[in-house]
């Protein structure tokens, strides 16, 4: 029987089938849509680390399987880690950071890029972290009162270090605390004011420390942690230098009396015993210069004497420290006109001053000698005159003016401390030691506050610097700068470090770094290990 023929409708379905048949057999369809990249996602929970590894968090979307996570610094490759879901947690080390490209501390633009299993591929936006390695950090017990950053004493050595501060009023006093690394600390009411100008003194020979507050009162403590003595409560204090056997040498504000005081009291905790004083003449006191100093039993005392018509002497006169006889202490044995100062003002300004660790030298800095510009000489401090055999150097004029000399590297270095810079001279001839013959500066608009020289035989120097202060007020530093020596003897930058709150530094008895910042300590690397990372 023969077939109907076949109507359109049906030959047109019959054409549609025909075409996707042909498509089922490899025809040319359209490709499918390329998916989109995965979505990565990269916070940085502490952006500002002080520590032994900096921690970051990352997340990735639209990958089945994250088949490779890498870390990067901008365009440089970090390290690779393995992606193990929501909140992976990517931890850098110390040795995993390009410090030679980036600097210590390391200032870093932290980007993490995944890989899908299928080769997609995308980044996370940059994120900005600074990491500064150090050995250990430890919790501060203190951190919860109101403790200042500065002054900060570190004593002892390895896992037996403490330290030393103070903190706010409590029921209306003061407190003087040792903190142990372990363990529970010690405190003591103070007897005077604790601001950031506060200085805890090194250990005498007997282990006592004297806490003085510049314009208040002072005190001293043993080794137990007992307050032994202290001066009177209205003797206001200029300036205290501890004696080897550990009684203090004190020059009132005013700088009219300089006083012996006993490092024990009649009493305990009372004030102790003037065991000679010498008082100046009514209108015949000097301006202070250096630190008191004792040198072979004698106590040697620089001051600037104005006499008028912009005139002035620098003067060091030699008291009997009265070792061999209390009864003589205070005695003026004699007296050395250093140098005569001229000035286009009334009275000459007061210069810098410090004396030489064994006190034969006096060096003085001046300002200005031209405009804007400072100059340092070494003078014989036991000599008339700076001329001739008695003037062991002169400076070139640093720019500036230079605000403090501090003496450092075991004698060998003097650090001319600026407004914002500082300039590491050598003692031996006066001649500029920094890197290509220039000072090492604080950063931006920072002032240079305080100077840590560590501990002998190191020749490392370390300066604090923080916003300027004002008036009489105290500032706190917020930036930290590490200096060594090269084997040439040549002053350089290892390190700078800088936080958004106050720290404090301390050098402990083996000769390490801490800081204290962020309510933790924060042991430093040792800093021939910086040095290593540095180009």
């Amino acid at each position: 029987m023969p077939h109907p023929p076949l109507t359109r409708h049906a030959w047109r379905a019959a054409l549609a089938l025909a075409a996707s048949l042909s498509a089922a057999c490899g025809g040319d369809p359209k490709p499918p849509p390329t998916p989109d990249p995965p979505q990565v996602a990269l916070t940085v929970p502490e952006s500002n680390v002080a520590g032994t590894s900096l921690k970051v968090i990352v997340n990735v979307t639209g990958c089945d399987t994250v088949s490779s996570l890498n870390l990067l610094d901008r365009e440089t490759f970090l390290k690779t880690f393995t992606y193990a879901g929501k909140d992976t947690t990517l931890e850098l080390l110390s040795a995993d950071i390009p410090y030679k490209t980036v600097g210590l501390s390391a200032s870093l633009a932290l980007v993490a890029e995944a890989v899908c299993d299928d080769g997609r591929k995308n980044k996370s936006q940059p994120q900005p972290a600074v990491f500064f390695p150090v050995t250990r950090v430890v919790d501060d017990p203190q951190a919860r009162e109101q403790v200042f950053t500065m002054p900060f004493v570190a004593e002892g050595t390895g896992t037996n270090v403490a330290f030393l501060g103070c903190k706010g009023p409590t029921a209306g006093a003061h407190t003087l605390y040792r903190q142990p690394l372990s363990g529970t600390a010690q405190s003591v009411a103070m007897p005077t004011l604790c601001t950031p100008n506060t200085v805890i003194s090194a250990p005498a020979s007997d282990g006592t420390r004297w806490v003085w507050t510049p314009g208040s009162s002072a005190f001293a403590v043993d080794p137990s942690f007992q307050i032994t003595s202290r001066s009177h409560p209205d003797l206001a204090i200029g300036t205290l230098t501890v004696m080897d056997n550990g009684d203090a040498l004190i020059r009132n504000q005013s700088a009219g009396r300089i006083i012996r005081l006993s490092r024990r009291a009649p009493s305990p905790g009372g004030v102790g015993t003037e065991i000679w004083v010498f008082e100046y003449q009514t209108g015949k006191v000097g301006y202070p210069l250096a630190p008191l100093k004792v040198r072979n039993g004698r106590v040697l005392v620089a001051s600037q004497y104005p006499s008028g018509d912009g005139r002035a002497q620098i003067i060091v006169e030699e008291l009997d420290a009265g070792d061999s006889n209390p009864a003589t202490g205070g005695t003026l044995l004699t007296q050395h006109v250093i140098r005569d100062v001229l000035s286009t003002s009334v009275e000459p300004p007061v210069p810098a001053a410090a004396f030489s660790a064994d006190g034969s030298v006096l060096y003085l800095g001046f300002y200005p000698v031209a405009t804007d510009r400072s100059q340092v000489v070494a003078c014989a401090s036991d000599a008339d005159g700076c001329e001739g055999a008695n003037s062991r150097w002169s400076s070139i004029q640093l720019v500036g003016p230079v605000r403090a000399l501090i003496p450092y590297a075991n004698d060998s270095r003097l650090a001319a401390v600026g407004t914002q810079r500082v300039w590491p001279l050598a003692t031996a001839d006066g001649v500029v030691r920094g890197k290509d013959s220039t000072s090492v500066d604080a950063n931006g608009a920072l002032n240079v506050l305080y100077m840590l020289p560590s501990r002998p035989p190191s020749t490392d120097v370390f300066f604090l610097n923080g916003p300027a202060r004002v008036g009489q007020s105290a500032s706190l530093p917020v930036e930290i700068v590490g200096m060594d020596q090269s084997s040439s003897g040549e002053g350089r930058e290892v390190f700078r470090y800088q936080v958004a709150v106050s720290m404090g530094a301390a050098v402990d008895g083996d000769g390490r770094l801490w800081l204290r910042t962020g309510g933790k300590f924060h042991q430093a690397l040792p800093i021939s290990q910086y040095r290593s990372a540095r180009p």
